[in-house]
C-alpha cells in the first residue's frame, strides 16, 4: 500500500509552500529593521519590548519631563499638543496623569538630593525639590490610545516630587520621572 506522500507528491510539496519561512538561531540579519532610520528602529524597539527601558540620560530627560521653554504655560490644549509633541505614551495608551515641569535640568537635578518624600504610584524612593517650579499637570479626561487622548491641563507653582536613579557614567543622580507638584501650604496670617 502507497503512502499518502508517495500517491500524490503534490501534497508535500503544497504543505511545504504553506508553512512559514524557518527562523535562524543565533545572530541574523532582519533586513527590515537595518532599512530604516535608527531613531525609528530603537524607537519601535523600545515600544514593542518587555523588557526594562532604556536607562535614563540628560537628553531623555530633557525630552519627556522638561517643558517646553519657548511655549508659555497658559494653553487650555498646553497638555494635548505638548504630549503629542513629544511621544509621550505608555505602549500606546494614554498616561492616566502626567507632569511637564517648567525648569532648567540642573534645577530639576537638584531635587534628587532635596527631602525624602512619601510616594505615590508604586514607587519606593521619591525626593522633594526644595526649589519652587511652574509645573503642568496633565490629567486624562477621555480617550485610551494614544491619537483618542485629551488631557485637561492644570497649571501649577509648586515643588516637583521626582524618581531618580544613579548614573555610573556621570556619578550622580538623574531625575526618572515628575509624580506629583506638591503645592505649598499657605500661612495663616493671625
Amino acid at each position: 500500500m502507497k503512502s499518502l506522500v508517495t500517491k500524490y507528491p503534490w501534497v508535500l510539496t503544497l504543505l511545504l509552500l504553506l508553512l512559514p519561512p524557518l527562523k535562524l538561531r543565533g545572530e541574523y540579519w532582519a533586513y527590515p529593521e537595518y532599512e530604516m532610520m535608527p531613531v525609528l528602529g530603537d524607537y519601535l524597539r523600545e515600544l514593542h519590548s518587555t523588557g526594562p527601558t532604556k536607562p535614563p540620560t540628560k537628553e531623555r530627560i530633557i525630552e519627556k519631563i522638561i517643558a517646553d521653554p519657548e511655549r508659555p504655560l497658559v494653553d487650555d490644549d498646553y497638555c494635548d499638543t505638548e504630549l503629542v509633541f513629544k511621544n509621550i505614551h505608555d505602549k500606546l495608551l494614554c498616561y492616566s496623569e502626567y507632569y511637564l515641569v517648567s525648569a532648567t535640568y540642573q534645577d530639576l537635578q537638584k531635587a534628587c538630593y532635596g527631602k525624602q518624600v512619601k510616594c505615590k504610584k508604586g514607587a519606593s524612593f521619591c525626593r522633594r525639590s526644595t526649589e519652587l517650579m511652574k509645573g503642568v499637570r496633565c490629567a486624562l479626561v477621555s480617550g485610551e490610545r494614544i491619537s483618542e487622548c485629551l488631557y485637561e491641563s492644570i497649571f501649577l507653582t509648586g515643588y516637583p516630587v521626582v524618581t531618580c536613579q544613579w548614573d555610573d557614567e556621570t556619578q550622580e543622580f538623574i531625575p526618572n520621572r515628575v509624580l506629583d507638584i506638591v503645592i505649598p501650604r499657605s500661612k495663616k496670617v493671625s
